[in-house]
């Protein structure tokens, strides 16, 4: 019985083609793709693979978010697959498909490119660009969104020179955003182009209950904010294996723009009655391992106000003003920074600060695990952890992704 419902499924389960040169006038298969992946995302059910042609997808169209006035968004996935059916989005072979959203400029609104309201989606070998901003005052925009998206994988992705946050999670859990890259973004309409909204990652979960998701692999570089950012994040999120430079300036410059932390991990800010603070129920303890964050403008990897521990272990932050910074927020009904505590520091490498001392900053002593850590005076070569500065080149890591 099994065997055939397996067969069942597997004869069901639907491919769709897509192209730049294609119709939705068409069948969708590989000889007569569909054009848009609006069109595809409507017919494509669990079991079923959408394939992305090489080449470049101009759009120009949105619609209005029917739940928040405050949005257009260019493609809404509301289909959700199984668990043992993903639905699939995904560049054809070695193929990458970029779709262009420059065109897109709805006024007065805030611009979402995809919005994730849907379980077990895949997206693979696709890239997002020129996502714009169309106003002044305090605002921003999102390449990929998830609001109620769980068991998402975002994989070999990249969302870049445009003005919009590459990732940006509100609600949903068990998500993962593997070998992805955010570079380039830079909003120079909003806050007098300030460009301080403009993170590559951030994951600000609304609920405690939103646990599981993880940055696993992705690379950070000239976001005009943060390379990744946790802030009044309710949910511990794990980020691993991560890289994040030059975070913090325009692109391709070092002229100086939004806040510029490498890895902002945590924090609920500092205002005095804040709603996210109101909220806690349990202090997420978000976990960042085996990162390197390189000459970003403020600092490397950041507790930023937290509200309890944080795990750092086997990081490497190189030549940030401030390698390592693990100020606390004093508690939910005082807004006073403190030196850090309940953080688990270990075997962590601190090189080149901006200043001598500039290490490991801002946490109490008597109040954190710390174990293993080194400074560049510290370490030893042959020991653990050792890390050879000289073979380090950050130009390693901007390679495209293929």
């Amino acid at each position: 019985m099994l065997a055939c419902l397996a067969n069942v499924l597997a004869v069901s389960a639907r491919t769709y083609f897509v192209a730049p040169n294609g119709s939705d006038e068409y069948k969708g298969n590989k000889a007569h793709p569909f054009a848009t992946i609006n069109h595809a995302a409507s017919l494509a059910e669990a079991g079923d693979t959408v394939y992305f042609r090489q080449g470049i997808y101009h759009v120009k169209e949105s619609f209005p978010d029917p739940k928040d006035k405050r949005y257009d968004i260019i493609c809404h996935f509301t289909r959700s697959g199984r668990e043992d059916a993903p639905i699939v989005f995904s560049g054809y072979r070695n193929e990458r498909a970029v779709f262009d959203m420059s065109a897109v400029h709805p006024d007065h609104k805030r611009v979402v490119a995809f919005l994730l309201s849907a379980d077990y989606l895949v997206f693979r070998q696709l890239e997002i660009t020129g996502v714009q901003v169309t106003f002044e005052g305090h605002t921003q925009s999102e390449c990929i969104r998830f609001e109620r998206a769980n068991h998402c994988v975002i994989d070999n992705c990249s969302f870049h020179d445009g003005m919009a946050i590459g990732i940006y999670m509100i609600s949903g859990g068990d998500n993962l955003i593997l070998n992805c890259d955010a570079y380039n973004n830079y909003d120079a309409v909003s806050d007098r182009g300030y460009g301080g909204n403009v993170d590559g990652f951030g994951a600000h979960l609304n609920s405690a209950k939103y646990t599981g998701n993880v940055f696993r692999g992705c690379r950070a570089w000239w976001n005009s904010d943060d390379g990744f950012d946790l802030i009044n994040c309710l949910a511990p999120v794990v980020i691993e294996d991560c890289v994040a430079f030059y975070n913090g300036y325009r692109p391709g410059t070092m002229t100086r723009a939004g806040d510029g932390t490498g890895i902002k991990a945590g924090g609920f800010g500092m205002k005095p009655h804040s709603r996210m603070v109101r909220r806690v129920e349990v202090v997420p303890c978000h976990v960042v391992r085996r990162c390197i964050a390189y000459k970003n403008k403020n600092k490397g990897i950041y507790a930023n106000h937290h509200l309890g521990g944080v795990r750092f272990e086997d990081n490497i932050a190189i030549a940030n003003p401030r390698n390592y910074s693990m100020v606390c927020r004093k508690s939910a009904e005082e807004n006073i920074d403190v030196p850090g505590y309940g953080h688990i520091v270990k075997n962590n490498i601190s090189i080149h600060p901006y200043k001598e001392g500039y290490d490991y900053t801002d946490y109490d002593p008597d109040k954190c695990t710390m174990e293993g850590n080194v400074t560049e005076k510290t370490m030893k070569k042959g020991k653990t952890p050792y890390f050879d500065i000289t073979k380090f080149n950050p130009d390693d890591y901007i390679a495209p992704r293929k």
